[in-house]
């Protein structure tokens, strides 16, 4: 799992780069394309358009969308057959694709919606990644479907491929239908899955097939109809022909991850139909833009704010605070969105020439060094704000201040670099929006505000790149020479945009090392010494792992009556409580809620790891999720006795360590520093044939200042130790474990057995209820098929994880016992932040990320 977390982490990155490099690479060939044009041509020719062919371009738009609900409906029925009504449906598909239009990284974007709603209706992560799955295949097989066709029945008309022979191109095109035919008998032959990425997709039968093509061939044909109403008669060419072109834009767009494929797909489509240098053809791409992917989200926009309003309250009271509460889940998007267009309006305003009528004003008032400074500080706060979007979205406080304060300093630099009053207005209503929802940005994380996910950065460097073009494009009709860069005039606009954009292009390239040198992780401060309120409540615990308190690896809370303590430590992006707080229930109550806070306000995950069952409830009120992680074993010793046939092995260990002359005795805990050194020495011997080293938090190691806090269970052969275990033990003798066992493994077979047949007399002896043989990971999940995917996912492991760890094994070697099992739970944020928090709780338990990896 932590090699996982790596790769994802890498691929991430990876990812992030080839958008760059491939929108980079397709602005720059676009560049090239309109070499003749200038930007005043093309706002003429998107004037010229017809109404007609706006309406006809709508009404295309409204049939691609009408395709994608359908094949999202489609994809629910097979993936989730009854569970989610077919509105709901509709509206995740719809919902998921427009705004993974606009916003680029598809599987990101709109796979983040769709979970949203579909968890909302009770489904489980493996099922919403078949949805989308399934939803992204009809569309796929849509497009290839029409390139097939394409080439096997009009290879002539495709201007791309015209140097190739007819033939060649129609055995193309009839294999790629070929490949239909046999998908198509394949499904009709039974039932049908693949596994991608470890998910298992189920593959619709024949009769949802054949309907995923048709919506699929709908939603292509629509969308491309949506352009080629917009295009000039003599550029798009056939229909046949331009949708061979729009669905390669399509695809390779697609692949750049780019917001919509921008630079990409227009590109594409110039080199594809052959149209370089007509700005006819770059307007009507403008447009089609506009209509395509702008007009769908702001009815998916205002239906999102309603929808979560909605959830929030029924009735919503005329309040703004009331207004805000309810809709607080959406503020961190809604206000890093607007942000996030203030810093993109304040970019290409740079990029633009400035009205030379209000030039002449500015000239009459400022001086030309303002006016310069003004310029470059605009598009430094645009980029600014670009990152602190990416903060306000994590509702980190000193993000919202600092987006106040860069908001008002754009205004300003609007107004002093060319008078530019519709941008500064504008700038001032992003401000009057986000003031009402101050108390929604709470976190005081101590991380850097410039610190930015890979995505975040290569959504921004995209964003950077089309505006840089934007400027490039404008000022095509400058002649380049290297005195522009030292040019400093009012009418040097070029100059003045070439310097700005070498300095955004420096800030990126910071940002960019920034979040290299300073991957984000959570790390508490060095463990604290054990308070003597925290010793007073591990005696008073009836449960003997309060003991591990006593490590020296972690932190505290205590409550204000000094009545409870939780104990946790930090790893990743997770706060990790081990156990249930410990001791008064309403105390601990609170130290629970206080432990959510603190990590919330810190933008962390909250995580109880190795929880019982009585404080479920609670941690389901927190809004966490509850995961089945094992069970714990538990042996009733008012039952217990080493008489009868399923204790046999324990009275042959007795009968076999009497013969190799082990002795079994206990050490009082002032007598353990005593015959520390010996048990040093059995512990390098054992952990010399395991895997790794100390483990820390969860399970004890061997440390002296530890070990001397319990008395000591010992098998000596002659006269040496050979065995050892600290025995923990709950107060008023409800029950007794032991934490630390080593052995040496040359000595005898039967020294756990043994050592537990001893260990087990003696609790018995001294009174104790139960006794503690601890937990089997992932064992008791449910595998049934309607049990959740976790279970599943666990049994699996446990099943067939054996070269990982020996599940099967340790649970079978506690099961002797005759032990009463129960239920070992794990509370932590559902969805896809569960590998995380697996990820840094096996961090935490390894004693660090690189260790986990090697484990």
């Amino acid at each position: 799992m932590a090699q996982q977390q790596h790769r994802i982490n890498v691929r991430t990155v990876l990812t992030g780069l080839f958008a760059i490099t491939m929108t980079i690479s397709a602005f720059y060939l676009l560049h090239h394309f309109t070499d003749d044009i200038s930007l005043s041509e093309v706002v003429r020719d998107i004037r010229a358009t017809t109404v007609s062919a706006i309406l006809l371009s709508i009404l295309a738009t409204i049939a691609s969308f009408t395709a994608i609900a359908f094949y999202e409906i489609l994809a629910v029925r097979t993936a989730a057959p009854g569970r989610v009504s077919y509105a709901t449906a509709a509206w995740a598909g719809v919902a998921g694709f427009a705004i993974s239009d606009v916003a680029g990284f598809h599987v990101l974007t709109g796979g983040a919606l769709r979970y949203r709603v579909y968890s909302q209706k009770g489904l489980e992560i493996p099922l919403i990644a078949q949805i989308v799955a399934l939803s992204w295949m009809s569309l796929w097989l849509g497009m290839f479907f029409l390139i097939g066709a394409a080439l096997a029945f009009y290879p002539g008309g495709l201007l791309v491929l015209q140097g190739l022979p007819d033939v060649a191109v129609r055995a193309v095109g009839f294999a790629v239908l070929a490949l239909f035919a046999v998908y198509l008998i394949w499904t009709a032959t039974g039932d049908r899955k693949v596994t991608i990425h470890g998910i298992k997709i189920n593959i619709p039968r024949r009769g949802t097939s054949l309907l995923q093509l048709l919506a699929g061939i709908v939603d292509v044909v629509a969308s491309a109809a949506a352009l080629y109403v917009l295009m000039p008669d003599d550029a798009a060419g056939s229909m046949i022909s331009f949708f061979v072109v729009y669905i390669s834009a399509v695809i390779l767009g697609a692949m750049s991850h780019s917001p919509g494929g921008l630079g990409v797909f227009e590109a594409t489509i110039v080199a594809g139909l052959g149209v370089a240098s007509r700005s006819d053809v770059l307007g009507a791409l403008v447009l089609y833009r506009f209509i395509y992917y702008f007009l769908p989200l702001v009815p998916v926009a205002l239906a999102l704010l309603v929808v979560e309003v909605g959830r929030g309250h029924r009735a919503i009271r005329q309040s703004v605070s009331e207004f805000s509460r309810i809709s607080e889940p959406l503020i961190p998007p809604l206000t890093a969105g607007v942000t996030f267009i203030g810093g993109v309006i304040l970019m290409l305003s740079g990029s633009l020439p400035a009205s030379a009528l209000r030039h002449e004003w500015i000239k009459s008032v400022l001086s030309l060094p303002f006016v310069e400074s003004s310029h470059l500080l605009a598009s430094l706060v645009g980029v600014a704000l670009l990152v602190v979007a990416h903060a306000l979205l994590r509702r980190r406080e000193r993000a919202f201040y600092l987006a106040i304060l860069l908001l008002g300093a754009g205004a300003v630099f609007a107004l002093a670099k060319g008078f530019d009053y519709e941008e500064a207005a504008l700038l001032v209503v992003i401000i009057l929006f986000l003031l009402p929802f101050r108390t929604a940005f709470y976190r005081k994380s101590g991380e850097s505000l410039f610190a930015v996910t890979p995505s975040w950065l290569a959504i921004m460097a995209i964003t950077i790149t089309a505006a840089i073009w934007l400027g490039f494009f404008a000022y095509r009709h400058v002649e380049y020479s290297n005195q522009l860069w030292w040019e400093f005039s009012w009418s040097a606009e070029a100059p003045r945009f070439l310097r700005t954009s070498v300095a955004i292009v420096a800030v990126l390239f910071a940002l960019g090392l920034h979040m290299i040198l300073n991957r984000r992780t959570a790390r508490a401060s060095p463990a604290e010494p054990v308070p003597e309120t925290v010793r007073k409540l591990v005696e008073e615990s009836p449960n003997p792992d309060a003991s591990l308190a006593l490590m020296g690896d972690k932190h505290f809370l205590v409550s204000d009556d000094e009545g409870a303590f939780l104990m946790y430590d930090a790893a990743g992006g997770s706060y990790v409580s081990m156990g249930d707080p410990i001791g008064d229930r309403a105390q601990a109550e609170a130290l629970a809620w206080r432990f959510r806070e603190i990590a919330d306000r810190g933008g962390y995950r909250t995580v109880f790891y190795s929880v019982g069952s009585d404080m479920l409830p609670l941690y389901l009120d927190m809004g966490l999720s509850i995961l089945k992680i094992g069970e714990v074993a538990r042996i009733d010793l008012a039952e217990f006795s080493l008489d009868g046939r399923h204790h046999k092995d324990m009275r042959h260990a007795r009968n076999r360590a009497e013969k190799d002359g082990l002795t079994f005795a206990i050490v009082p805990k002032a007598a353990v520093p005593a015959i520390l050194s010996q048990m040093k020495e059995v512990s390098d011997a054992w952990l010399a044939i395991k895997s790794g080293g100390e483990k820390r938090f969860a399970i004890a190691n061997f440390s002296e200042e530890y070990l001397t806090c319990f008395d000591c269970a010992v098998i000596r052969k002659d006269n040496r130790i050979v065995a050892f275990a600290n025995i923990t033990r709950g107060a008023g003798f409800h029950e007794m474990s032991v934490d630390l066992m080593r052995y040496r493994p040359d000595v005898s077979q039967v020294l756990m057995n043994f050592l537990f047949a001893e260990l087990l007399l003696y609790a018995q002896q001294q009174g104790y209820s139960w006794f503690g043989l601890g937990a089997a990971p992932l064992a008791g999940l449910s595998d049934h098929p309607l049990a959740t995917s976790w279970n599943r996912i666990g049994t699996m492991i446990y099943q067939h994880g054996e070269e990982i760890y020996h599940f099967e094994g340790l649970r079978s070697f506690k099961e002797k016992f005759g032990p009463v099992w129960t239920p070992n739970y794990l509370a932590c944020p559902g969805g896809l932040a569960v590998p995380k928090v697996l990820f840094d709780v096996t961090t935490l338990i390894s004693g660090g990320r690189l260790k986990a990896i090697r484990r």
